[in-house]
């Protein structure tokens, strides 16, 4: 569900663009209200910025004493447009303690925190900067979301981008180097990363000898969409080499009738992967084929099936447990790296996975746009 502006915000600008605004403002006693927003009668506190100092010195304290007591809460302050109300329970189910937000606008950050029962709303990111936090949920569109990341990172807060938003590639780089720098977690949502079958088929793939062919039908479409089976694809596949996105180089134009081949890439195993995307497609509903010289596993939902020389064998799959999977299991991954300390714990997606991801997708921009095939 995506939240109207807020009383007295500009309805015509985009989030992103009043975020980038909101990134300048020093607090405008104005915005310092307790009246109602939208029917809320008990506001967060929108707190004033301080000295950054305090702040790094409180990090610093909270790792000494999680020391002792590993199990100390993660606080963390979340960035978002509003395009999802949902964000701030699910990190709270994760482990964490949601200490603040960050709307594009104050208003918005003050009714949105409301909402949420966060109890810190923030007026600008230099006020977030300065709270004591350790680490930052980023839930927007670039070219914001690559500010508040790369400001999170250099100050030292572990940096979780709720869904993979196709960033720059230098900011991605960036924000990667200065968070290993210092051991911070730079961790990513996808939802395949979270998919019970996926990890099943990246564990029993060596199984099926050499890799010939992956096949993929009613994939996501849109750049979320094809980073999530891209990503895929590489773990079931490893490296890949080549792109293609014309439609009159593909190996095969179709997969079924009504299913033709949108994206194909070429593994350095050998292996083909013929992708279709579909409007309104997910990995919950695609049908995912892989084979090899010694079988084959078809994938649906929760339903694995394999067929080899011993026959066919079903496995259903545990049910996930949430309806945003991936920024679940990415919580879980910086809850664990703060509380043990070390960001090499990061199991999922980082933006080292991301960056890849994306260049692959501009490979496969510039295979529709000039024809044939693009090598990596």
């Amino acid at each position: 569900m995506r939240h109207g502006p807020a009383p007295g915000s500009d309805g015509e600008r985009s989030a992103s663009d009043r975020f980038s605004a909101t990134i300048g403002l020093t607090g405008d006693p104005r915005h310092r209200t307790g009246s109602t927003i939208n029917a809320v009668t008990t506001l967060p506190d929108l707190v004033p910025p301080r000295d950054p100092a305090l702040s790094q010195a409180w990090r610093e304290l909270r790792r000494v004493v999680r020391r002792r007591q590993p199990d100390l809460p993660l606080a963390m302050a979340l960035v978002t447009d509003g395009s999802d109300s949902t964000t701030a329970e699910v990190l709270r189910d994760a482990g964490v303690d949601v200490v603040g937000l960050l709307a594009p606008e104050p208003l918005e950050s003050l009714a949105w925190a409301a909402e949420a029962g966060v109890r810190r709303a923030y007026a600008d990111l230099l006020t977030l900067l300065s709270d004591d936090i350790e680490a930052v949920c980023v839930e927007m569109p670039p070219p914001a979301s690559d500010i508040v990341a790369r400001q999170a990172a250099e100050i030292g807060l572990h940096v979780l981008l709720a869904g993979p938003a196709t960033v720059e590639a230098e900011a991605l780089r960036a924000v990667a180097d200065l968070a290993e720098e210092g051991d911070l977690a730079h961790v990513v949502a996808l939802d395949g990363r979270a998919w019970p079958a996926a990890t099943h088929v990246a564990a029993t793939v060596p199984s099926l000898g050499r890799l010939t062919q992956m096949t993929v039908v009613g994939a996501p479409n849109g750049p979320a969409g094809r980073v999530e089976i891209i990503d895929l694809a590489m773990r079931w596949c490893g490296e890949i080499l080549a792109v293609c996105a014309d439609p009159a180089a593909m190996p095969a134009p179709a997969l079924t009738p009504d299913a033709p081949v949108t994206l194909a890439l070429l593994a350095a195993s050998g292996a083909t992967v013929l992708i279709n995307e579909q409007m309104g497609g997910n990995l919950g509903t695609a049908t995912l084929t892989v084979c090899g010289d010694s079988g084959r596993i078809v994938v649906r939902g929760r339903l694995v099936r394999r067929q080899d020389g011993s026959g066919i064998r079903d496995l259903m799959m545990p049910t996930v447990p949430t309806s945003r999977p991936g920024l679940m299991e990415a919580t879980y991954d910086v809850v664990r790296a703060t509380e043990l300390d070390d960001a090499r714990l990061v199991r999922g997606a980082t933006f080292h996975d991301l960056l890849t991801a994306n260049h692959l997708m501009a490979a496969a921009q510039t295979s529709h746009q000039q024809g044939g095939w693009v090598e990596l």
